[in-house]
């Protein structure tokens, strides 16, 4: 590796900085990621240097990596490789993909993985709510569209729950419930 130590002269880093960068590429492009992963560490370029420990497919890097790093896009960027991953084999996979999309406030796609991978509806509503909740802070230029499309999730778990609760009480009604759900979701 190139030498930790940074020289004072601004004109000196640069080119060290240009020099690692163009390392870093060569090596990426040669298949060596982990070295190309190092040296985006060490010009600060972290997004850079996930993408590179993904392309090793080591998944225990990864978690270590995001967790260490705290960046919000590296959070998702983690989730969404862990997605992919086999975690009928390992659980706490899982449990890391819903820790990153937390972490990084991506609840949206947090409840997601709670329908889809544990069937918790109660928990991907409150996800929703809670993303609902930052989409309204949000400066966002999207922010009407996403505001509106996380109310209408909401709705959809919401009467969901609601026609689950019927299931002994009033079967009728549930699949009542159901069949309007399922008309808003083809307009939807």
């Amino acid at each position: 590796m190139i030498p930790v130590s940074k020289p004072e002269n601004p004109i000196e880093e640069k080119k060290r900085q240009d020099l690692i960068r163009l390392i870093s590429k060569k090596a990426k492009k040669q298949g060596n990621f982990e070295l190309a992963s190092k040296y985006y560490i060490e010009l600060g370029e972290k997004v850079k240097a996930i993408k590179c420990l993904i392309k090793l497919g080591d998944m225990e890097r990864v978690i270590t990596f995001a967790n260490n790093a705290r960046i919000t896009d590296i959070y998702v960027i983690a989730a969404n490789f862990l997605q992919g991953a086999d975690w009928h084999k390992n659980p706490d996979i899982i449990k890391y993909i819903i820790t990153f999309y937390s972490k990084a406030k991506a609840y949206d796609e947090c409840a997601g993985v709670e329908i889809d991978e544990y069937r918790d509806y109660e928990k991907a509503l409150s996800a929703l709510k809670d993303a609902a909740k930052y989409a309204q802070k949000s400066t966002a230029a999207d922010k009407d569209a996403k505001l509106q499309q996380l109310q209408q999730k909401v709705f959809f778990v919401e009467k969901f729950l609601q026609s689950k609760q019927l299931l002994e009480s009033n079967p009728n009604e549930m699949i009542k419930i159901c069949q309007q759900l399922v008309e808003n979701v083809r307009i939807y």
